[in-house]
């Protein structure tokens, strides 16, 4: 009996860091579509994306490069949140059409309000985006 519990264990519990492995896909996915600097800025790199895309492209790269730095062991140089302020300037934007988009983004479940005016996005929405972003053809 002990023994096909620790069989079962060891095909249920994996050695790996899964949380890793999700990181380690979901950040060579993203970087099709944008880079980010040391601050966290964003850089997108398909000016043809919707806002609502660029917003979650944003929150996502810094969602993820905030959680990179957690699993190197470095102290995280890039927030996870972004205020409207930061986002209405690395996408060009008015911030009051930023506003009226995390709007929809909050009603939809994909982005979480932090605090009054910071966001970031639900970790459980970025393999989705993903999916939908590479679907579309946005050269």
């Amino acid at each position: 009996m002990t023994k096909e519990l620790e069989d079962l264990e060891k095909q249920f519990i994996l050695n790996e860091d899964m949380e890793q492995e999700d990181i380690k896909g979901f950040v060579a996915r993203i970087l099709k579509f944008c880079k980010i600097d040391s601050k966290g800025f964003v850089m997108i790199q398909r000016s043809k994306l919707r806002i609502v895309d660029k917003l979650l492209l944003i929150l996502s790269a810094r969602y993820l490069a905030n959680k990179l730095q957690q699993k190197l062991g470095k102290e995280p140089s890039i927030a996870e949140s972004v205020n409207i302020k930061d986002l209405a300037n690395m996408m060009k934007e008015k911030e009051t059409v930023i506003v009226a988009r995390l709007k929809d983004l909050k009603d939809g479940k994909k982005v979480i309000s932090q605090e009054r005016g910071v966001y970031k996005v639900a970790p459980y929405a970025i393999k989705d985006f993903l999916t939908e972003l590479e679907g579309v053809k946005n050269e």
